[in-house]
């Protein structure tokens, strides 16, 4: 995870998964009821991003001007790996 500031924000939750968060912590399945929230948050964000990230490369594959693009920018660097020589 990553770290940077953190900010205090009050949440509401059902009382039967913070009961369940809790008594995760207590038997030390996770480090705290914080920890837990801040992973799950975390999680959901990146799902979500990568739902983001999926449905503009589906809008980006109906683009015909970018798939023109793509396509030829393809078309001119397939030889650029061949032209080092074997450096790489």
């Amino acid at each position: 995870m990553m770290q940077t500031r953190s900010i205090r924000y009050t949440a509401t939750v059902p009382e039967p998964l913070m009961e369940e968060l809790k008594a995760l912590a207590k038997q030390k399945h996770v480090p705290s009821v914080n920890y837990a929230i801040l992973e799950a948050v975390s999680n959901y964000l990146e799902g979500k991003r990568a739902e983001m990230y999926y449905s503009a490369m589906q809008e980006a594959a109906r683009d015909k001007a970018f798939l023109a693009r793509t396509m030829q920018c393809a078309e001119d660097f397939k030889f650029v790996d061949s032209e080092g020589l074997g450096e790489w």
